[in-house]
C-alpha cells in the first residue's frame, strides 16, 4: 500500500459513488441537449444556426478546460477540484434552466462546461489514487458505465422531458444530484497529496487554449461550411500553429501544463491510439442511429430514446464484468474479443434498408454496444495503469492527456464522418436518380404511383405531382440509408485498424504489475 492510500479514512466505494454522480451528469450533458434543440429554438426566439451554439459552446469550453485539469489536480488536490467542479456545474445547470434568451443560455452553458469538463479527469484520478492496482480494472469497469451509458441515456431523458414536460428540466434535473454530491463530498472524500510546488505554465495555458479552441471550433464547423471555407481553414490553421508551439513549450518546460512525456510510455500511447479510433467508431452509431430512426422510420424523440436504451443497459452490464476480467487477463484478450465483435456488428449495419425491421436493428445495436463495453474500458485502463503503476502522482496528468486527445480525436472524427456521410448521400441520390430513365424499372414506380392517385379521384396533373413527390421522398430516403451504410463501412475499417493495433498492447497487463516509482517524470518512460 502506498503512503497516499494509507491516508484514506472514508470508504473508497462511497467516494467512487460520489465522483460517478458528477461524471454521469457531465457526460450526460454532452448528448441530452440535442433532442431539445428544436423546442429551445422556439422558446428562445432564435434560428437553427444560432441555437447550435448551445451545443458548440459547451463542447468548446470542455475541450479547452480539460488540458488544464492535470495541473489543477496536482495543485488543488482532487477533492477541492471536485468540489469546485460540481458546484460550478450545478450552478451552470440551474442557470441554463432559467435562461431567458440565446445569449444567456450560451453563457450559462459555458459556465456549465467549465465544471463538466473537469469532473471526468478528477473522477479518474480519485479512482487511480484510491484503489489498489489489483482492483483498478473492476473499478474502471464501473466507471465505464458513465462513459458509455450516459450518452445513450441522454436522448431518452431529453425525449421524455420534451414530450411530457419542459425542455428546461434537462438542466434542472442536475441540480438536486449536484447538491447531493456536494453534501456527500465534503465529509466523505479524502484529501489526497498534491504537488503545489508546480507553477502554472502560462505559455502552455495560452497556446493550449488558443490551439484546442481553434481546432475544435474548426472541426465543428466543417459539416456546415465544408473543409474549403475560409472560416474553417483559418480556425484550423491557427489551431495547428498554436498546438505546434504548445508541444514545443511543453517539452522544454520543467513543469508543463500537460505532461506530454507520458506518451513515451508504450502501453499508454498504444491505448490512446486504440481509444481514439474507437471514439470515432462509437460516434457513428450514436449519431447516425437516431437520425435513421427519426428521419426514415418516423420515430419520436422519446421512442428513439427507448429504442437505444437496451444497448446502453447491455453495455452497462458488461462493463463491470470486463473490468474484473481485465484484472485477470489484461487488455489484449478483451480488446481482441470486443473489437472483433464490433467489426462484425458494424459491418452488418452496412446492409440496412428503409424497410429493415426494428428488431433486427435493435439486435445489432445491442451487440455493438456490448462489444464496445467489452473493449473500451480495459484498453483505456491498461494505458493509464501503465503510467500510474510507475508513479501514482501522474494519475491526474494521465487523465488530462487521455481526455484531451479523445476530445480532439472525437472532434476530428465527427467532422470527417459527418462530411463523408453528406457527400455519400449526395452521390447515392445522383446514382438513384439516374435510374429513372423512361422504360426503366424505376420509371415504372412513378407510373404506378400516378395510377394509384388517379384511382383516388385526383386529376392527372394532381396525380402526377403527388407521384413525383412520393418518388422523390423514397429516393431521398434510400439515398440517406445508402450514405449511412457507406459511413458504417468506414467505421468497420476503423474498427479493423483498432483490432490490429490492440495486438501491440501488452497481453496480460504486465506493466500494471510493476512496483510504483516516485522518481518523477523519468519514471513514466519505458
Amino acid at each position: 500500500m502506498t503512503s497516499a492510500q494509507a491516508q484514506h479514512r472514508s470508504s473508497p466505494y462511497l467516494q467512487l459513488i460520489i465522483v460517478l454522480m458528477g461524471t454521469f451528469m457531465a457526460v450526460l450533458d454532452t448528448s441530452v441537449v440535442n433532442v431539445a434543440i428544436p423546442k429551445m429554438e422556439v422558446a428562445l426566439n432564435t434560428n437553427t444556426s444560432d441555437i447550435q451554439w448551445v451545443l458548440t459552446g459547451y463542447m468548446l469550453v470542455t475541450g479547452v478546460i480539460v488540458p488544464t485539469s492535470g495541473w489543477l489536480i496536482d495543485t488543488l488536490g482532487p477533492k477541492r477540484l471536485f468540489l469546485f467542479s460540481i458546484a460550478v456545474f450545478t450552478l451552470g445547470s440551474a442557470l441554463c434552466g432559467v435562461a431567458w434568451n440565446l445569449p444567456s443560455m450560451i453563457f450559462f452553458r459555458i459556465i456549465q462546461g467549465v465544471g463538466g469538463g473537469l469532473l471526468q479527469p478528477v473522477a479518474q484520478t480519485v479512482i487511480y489514487r484510491t484503489f489498489p492496482p489489483q482492483r483498478i480494472g473492476s473499478i474502471m469497469g464501473v466507471f465505464g458505465i458513465t462513459i458509455m451509458g450516459a450518452p445513450a441515456f441522454g436522448p431518452l431523458l431529453s425525449g421524455y422531458f420534451v414530450e411530457y414536460s419542459s425542455w428546461r428540466w434537462i438542466f434542472f434535473v442536475n441540480v438536486p444530484i449536484g447538491i447531493l454530491a456536494l453534501i456527500l463530498a465534503v465529509p466523505y472524500m479524502d484529501e489526497l497529496p498534491t504537488s503545489s510546488s508546480f507553477k502554472l505554465d502560462v505559455w502552455g495555458l495560452t497556446f493550449s487554449t488558443i490551439g484546442f479552441f481553434s481546432l475544435l471550433y474548426g472541426f465543428n464547423n466543417v459539416p456546415d461550411h465544408g473543409w474549403g471555407s475560409t472560416q474553417v481553414r483559418v480556425a484550423l490553421a491557427i489551431g495547428t500553429i498554436a498546438i505546434l508551439f504548445f508541444v514545443i513549450t511543453e517539452l522544454r518546460t520543467k513543469n508543463p501544463l500537460l505532461q506530454l512525456r507520458l506518451l513515451t510510455t508504450y502501453t499508454y500511447s498504444m491505448s490512446l491510439i486504440v481509444v481514439s479510433i474507437l471514439s470515432v467508431a462509437l460516434f457513428v452509431g450514436i449519431f447516425l442511429m437516431p437520425l435513421y430512426l427519426q428521419n426514415i422510420r418516423g420515430y419520436s424523440a422519446l421512442r428513439t430514446g427507448l429504442f437505444v436504451t437496451p444497448g446502453a443497459l447491455a453495455s452497462a452490464l458488461v462493463m463491470p464484468i470486463s473490468g474484473r476480467l481485465f484484472d485477470k487477463l489484461g487488455a489484449r484478450p478483451l480488446g481482441l474479443l470486443g473489437i472483433g465483435v464490433l467489426v462484425i456488428s458494424t459491418y452488418a449495419f452496412t446492409f440496412l434498408t428503409p424497410e429493415s425491421t426494428g428488431a433486427h436493428i435493435q439486435f445489432l445495436y445491442i451487440v455493438r454496444s456490448v462489444a464496445m463495453g467489452i473493449a473500451m474500458m480495459p484498453i483505456m485502463t491498461a494505458g493509464t495503469t501503465a503510467v500510474v503503476a510507475k508513479n501514482p502522482m501522474f494519475a491526474g496528468q494521465a487523465a488530462a492527456l487521455t481526455n484531451t486527445i479523445r476530445n480532439v480525436a472525437s472532434g476530428l472524427g465527427t467532422a470527417i464522418m459527418t462530411v463523408y456521410m453528406t457527400k455519400r448521400e449526395t452521390v447515392r441520390e445522383a446514382e438513384l436518380a439516374s435510374q429513372y430513365d423512361p422504360g426503366s424499372p424505376r420509371a415504372m414506380e412513378l407510373s404506378q404511383a400516378s395510377a394509384h392517385y388517379l384511382a383516388q379521384g385526383m386529376s392527372p396533373a394532381e396525380a402526377h405531382a403527388h407521384a413525383v413527390m412520393q418518388v422523390a421522398q423514397n429516393l431521398q430516403a434510400n439515398a440517406f440509408v445508402l450514405g449511412m451504410n457507406d459511413t458504417f463501412m468506414v467505421s468497420t475499417l476503423l474498427a479493423i485498424a483498432a483490432w490490429i493495433a490492440v495486438m501491440f498492447i501488452y497481453p496480460f497487463g504486465k506493466s500494471a504489475q510493476r512496483r510504483p516509482s516516485h522518481s518523477g517524470v523519468s519514471a513514466v518512460m519505458d
